[in-house]
């Protein structure tokens, strides 16, 4: 069921005017999946999408972590490989760098009070955190559906998301199956219609520049 995270909805709403971000949450063991109209952009099995970065101390796991949970789980219930920060790790956070985008979620596995994710905007800029202490009970346990869940950031109008930050001062912070929508990309797609109509005027200078060069040939 998807709904506004109960305790936290009136904290988000307050921080949407000025921070510019919206949050919903999916509950789940496994992960309920994307949100609507999102696609999976970062997994731990296979190569990141077009666009999408990691920097900092960014660690993966096959397995369970000593004194953590298991490991995440995918859509459907598969298990899967993910990432994590933890304050073992030197840095003990790292950042998934993204194209601008409308919205972003990922599954948040095993809630911990120690985890903290900002959402970034323009420019790399913090315009919106959550700590794990925001999404009781927060106790770590991968096997109830209250403390796994789909966390969906969307940007409001005028607003883009330009990445996510991980953060963790205890064991670990697990995360994965990042589904994205609204990308804004700068090649490989189809054109839109305005772009096509400026590629076909340019099309026609370059042809009217053509002939204008055409040399004459010498009688």
């Amino acid at each position: 069921m998807k709904r506004l995270f109960i305790g936290l909805a009136a904290t988000a709403m307050m921080a949407t005017a000025a921070q510019a971000v919206t949050v919903t949450g999916t509950f789940g063991a496994p992960d309920p999946g994307p949100a609507a109209g999102q696609s999976i952009v970062v997994s731990f099995d296979g190569p990141n999408a077009a666009g999408y970065s990691w920097s900092g101390g960014i660690a993966t796991s096959c397995t369970s972590i000593a004194g953590a949970a298991m490991p995440a789980v995918g859509p459907g219930g598969t298990a899967s490989c993910f990432g994590y920060v933890s304050s073992a790790i030197n840095p003990n956070n790292a950042t998934l760098s993204t194209p601008d985008l409308k919205s972003i979620s990922f599954y948040w596995g095993s809630i911990d009070t120690y985890n903290q994710v900002d959402v970034l905007g323009a420019g790399g800029a913090t315009i919106f955190s959550i700590g794990g202490a925001s999404l009781p009970p927060s106790n770590g346990n991968q096997g109830l559906p209250s403390t796994n869940r789909r966390v969906n950031f969307i940007a409001d109008a005028g607003q883009v998301i330009t990445g996510l930050k991980f953060t963790s001062t205890g064991v670990a912070f697990e995360f994965d199956s990042f589904a994205a929508e609204g990308a804004i990309t700068t090649g490989g797609g189809v054109p839109e219609p305005a772009t096509w109509a400026m590629l076909l005027a340019g099309f026609g200078m370059v042809g009217v520049s053509a002939r204008r060069r055409r040399p004459t040939v010498a009688a």
